[in-house]
């Protein structure tokens, strides 16, 4: 804010604390700033909760940018999965569903550090709100997982659905697993053939830096013509982090797809080395989504959301809902019984077309939602939807952007200003 003071522009903002990074010698910097206004912003957001601030603690501001592994404070701690909207009910639907999957620990929450790492603004916004970019693991890591996941499925079949796929999280491939940038768009990233600078981590202080540049055939390489080095793999950071915190790449492979998925639908050429990429992920995610799993998923979920809502209409109707415990042991219900969809609240915070859009058009009418990588709303297909539905409305959910647009004043959340990354 500025302000006119003894003949001279002002201002009126006051810089922030600069916490000190003692992996890369750097001591706080004690200047004025504002506790108040500072701490408040925080507060407001809804991702700036005391358990999301927690959570983004516990990786270390010595951690670079994931891709570029450019250090600074103004890098962006940012979510791979993180669900539309702000509504609780949705967070905590798609944190059930990883869960149930087996892809993430027990007490996963999409604000673990498991499920974020440190971008570059400019890429976070390139990746999320432009899809000019994607990133996926490797072509050995997705071989990798492709491999565990379909064993899992065949434990799972054998067993007759009586088993939870397990993944140990805390082993290879997971933990020393590597990731590729797929450029969909190189000309639009890289424009008047301007550069890509990527940073090599040589040791803990220590970086060396390489120029990448669009190649005619799409790839980011050190030259201009398709015989150039492309850009390599990379893992995270040499800075550590606890076991539990570690990248999961389960949660990376989920936010490709949705871009590769959208890619597909109006594609553009890329190289073989991408393409393969591409085919190898969108494979991963479709074994993720086992067909048997997903339709048991399913329906245990919409006898939890029957179990929950209350017919008041209808005692008769009541009795023969399953009550919460039944369904989470199993216990014993009339499949023959119609089951109920819930009630038109409980349907709007699971993004009910009608509900969301605050209009009287067609639930069949694709409605628009900038919140959505999709670029629409996904409506809760309900019990009784077919797998290819039920996983439509997951990847939904799944596809919400945390970027959040400066210029834009109907946001009610900033969750760009995080206390630990403020300068």
């Amino acid at each position: 804010m500025s302000t006119i003071r003894n003949g001279r522009i002002s201002s009126k903002f006051k810089y922030v604390k600069v916490e000190g990074i003692p992996e890369l010698g750097l001591e706080p910097l004690e200047r004025e700033y504002s506790d108040d206004d500072y701490l408040s912003v925080a507060s407001d957001s809804s991702f700036a909760s005391t358990t999301a601030v927690k959570e983004r603690r516990k990786i270390s501001r010595a951690e670079g940018c994931f891709i570029t592994k450019e250090s600074g404070y103004a890098l962006k701690k940012a979510h791979w999965v993180n669900p539309v909207g702000n509504d609780a009910t949705l967070k905590y639907e798609v944190e059930a569903f990883l869960r149930d999957l087996g892809l993430v620990r027990p007490k996963f929450s999409l604000h673990a550090a498991s499920n974020m790492t440190p971008l570059n603004r400019d890429i976070h916004y390139t990746l999320d709100k432009l899809g000019f970019l994607a990133v996926t693991c490797a072509k050995e890591t997705l071989q990798s997982l492709i491999s565990l996941v379909e064993k899992e499925n065949e434990e799972w079949k054998n067993r007759g659905g009586q088993y939870i796929r397990y993944f140990r999280l805390d082993q290879p491939p997971f933990t020393d697993a590597k990731y590729e940038l797929v450029p969909l768009h190189a000309r639009h990233f890289l424009q008047k053939g301007s550069s890509f600078l990527v940073y090599t981590e040589l040791d803990a202080k220590t970086v060396s830096r390489k120029m990448y540049y669009a190649a005619p055939d799409g790839a980011l390489r050190e030259g201009r013509d398709n015989n150039q080095p492309r850009l390599p793999a990379f893992t995270t950071c040499q800075t550590p982090r606890a076991s539990k915190d570690v990248l999961n790449p389960f949660l990376v492979v989920l936010n490709a797809e949705i871009a590769f998925r959208r890619f597909k639908r109006r594609s553009y050429p890329l190289c073989d080395e991408y393409t393969e990429l591409v085919d190898l992920t969108i494979d991963l995610v479709n074994k993720i989504y086992f067909k048997p799993l997903i339709d048991q998923l399913e329906w245990n979920h919409s006898q939890l959301r029957s179990a929950y809502s209350i017919d008041v209409e209808s005692d008769a109707e009541t009795e023969r809902t399953p009550t919460v415990d039944q369904v989470r042991t199993g216990g014993t219900v009339d499949n023959d019984k119609t089951r109920s969809t819930g009630s038109v609240s409980e349907q709007s915070k699971t993004g009910t077309l009608v509900e969301k859009a605050g209009t009287s058009v067609s639930q069949d009418q694709p409605i628009r939602d900038r919140n959505s990588r999709l670029g629409y709303i996904v409506k809760n297909p309900g019990p009784g939807a077919s797998h290819d539905e039920t996983v439509e409305y997951y990847q939904y959910l799944m596809s919400g952007c945390d970027y959040v647009d400066e210029d834009n004043s109907d946001e009610d959340e900033d969750e760009d200003e995080d206390e630990d990354w403020r300068v």
